[in-house]
């Protein structure tokens, strides 16, 4: 009788490496070279190599080892880093703030800023300095609160897209989370220094999102849509007049500085209007300063230390704009 034998088991396949056995298998390489670096040391000059020789052929293999397993970790996590800088500088969350007004509502003196989130010149006033010390003296402090509004003369300048206006609506976007100001960090984290419209992308301005912790199922629909391109191309073209370059300030409605004239403000400037405006709010508002009229201005960029001018201004406009600072 012939007896039964079972069949022969079939082995699985080996499949694709994966990160964790590349890394075991490294670590498995690591204890060999270890090996070798012992028997290394004891090698006898009868195999014709030095101990000084064996010793540094070893250690070349566990440097190559090493270099090889941090490399594994890094592919191991890869996919994560999506080329968004972080901001080093942030707007202090404890301060209140309402859509794009930073400050007590009540506050006794307004500051209206206005600017372009792909001007160079208005990352300089937020990242260098001007802003924050604005913020920390007369903002977290009740004398005074900022206001955002956009103003699009890269767009106009270049003429390259509308980088400016689509990153204006991600950041309006992000009001509508009550997140202006933290993607308004963001943006000017991740602006291009030549002013570039490709650092402001559909994508990337999706991306800056992401990384900066908005809820993306509300925001993205938002940015798909251009949901606040309207209001802020007609809130753009009621200015553009009298808003002639970025950054433009107004205290309590009265120009601080001319950017328009390359005199874009600063903070001392800024502080001593403030500090010269009544300490209990104006029971009216005033209309805004006529600003001196501005000279045809250079077609080329404005560097990130001098403020970007409109080209579409003619130099006899003298009329204030239709829609006040708030």
């Amino acid at each position: 009788m012939t007896a039964n034998t079972p069949p022969n088991k079939s082995r699985p396949t080996a499949g694709p490496s994966t990160p964790r056995k590349t890394a075991k298998t490294a670590s498995q390489t690591g204890r060999n070279s270890s090996k070798a670096i012992a028997r290394a040391g004891t090698a006898g000059a009868g195999r014709g190599i030095s101990p000084l020789v064996g010793w540094t052929i070893a250690f070349v293999a566990l440097a190559v080892v090493v270099i090889g397993m941090v490399l594994v970790a890094s592919a191991s996590t890869s996919g994560s880093g999506s080329g968004i800088t972080t901001p080093t500088v942030l707007t202090p969350t404890n301060i209140q703030w309402t859509g794009r007004t930073l400050g007590k509502p009540n506050a006794p003196v307004t500051v209206d800023l206005y600017g372009d989130f792909r001007c160079s010149a208005c990352a300089a006033f937020t990242i260098e300095g001007s802003e924050g010390a604005l913020v920390s003296e007369y903002v977290a402090t009740g004398r005074a609160k900022l206001v955002w509004h956009d103003r699009l003369v890269i767009d106009e300048m270049r003429k390259d897209g509308t980088a400016s206006r689509d990153a204006a609506n991600a950041a309006m976007c992000a009001a509508d989370q009550n997140k202006f100001w933290l993607m308004h960090d963001w943006l000017y984290a991740n602006q291009s220094p030549t002013e570039d419209s490709s650092a402001f992308t559909t994508a990337k301005l999706s991306s800056i999102a992401k990384a900066a912790g908005l809820d993306m199922t509300r925001l993205q629909p938002c940015l798909d849509a251009g949901t606040h391109d309207a209001e802020i191309t007609a809130a753009n073209a009621s200015i553009a007049k009298t808003i002639t370059g970025t950054p433009t300030i107004y205290v309590n409605h009265q120009m601080v500085g001319d950017p328009g004239t390359g005199n874009a403000a600063s903070y001392q400037e800024i502080k001593a209007a403030i500090d010269a405006a009544p300490a209990a709010a104006p029971t009216a508002s005033p209309a805004p300063a006529t600003p001196t009229p501005t000279p045809t201005p250079a077609t080329t960029v404005a560097p990130s230390d001098a403020p970007s001018v409109s080209p579409s201004v003619s130099p006899s406009a003298s009329t204030s704009p239709s829609v006040k600072p708030s």
